[in-house]
């Protein structure tokens, strides 16, 4: 299974399921995400939401607003987490 969209790019744990929810930053920019990834990205959101997937679980979109809880780095928008890749020594 590839990995979700609101994988972290520092998170290399594997996706607990389909993508159920859209997690949104302050800005509105959003990924959709598997249950395990988009709690730990809206944990790590200052001000995020989450909504569930018209085809979701019943509960997807409160279970991962339960289990997000806050961690050291709060950031505002989803850009701030983009990793580029290190530049290819010549």
């Amino acid at each position: 299974m590839d990995r979700c969209l609101a994988a972290l790019p520092t998170d290399h744990t594997p996706c607990t399921g389909p993508a159920a929810v859209t997690v949104l930053d302050a800005d509105n920019a959003g990924a959709n995400g598997c249950e395990h990834h988009a709690a730990r990205l809206l944990a790590a959101l200052d001000r995020g939401h989450v909504f569930a997937l018209p085809d979701a679980p019943a509960g997807a979109a409160h279970r991962v607003f339960r289990a997000a809880t806050p961690q050291g780095v709060r950031l505002h928008r989803l850009a701030d987490v983009l990793v580029t890749s290190p530049a290819t020594p010549s």
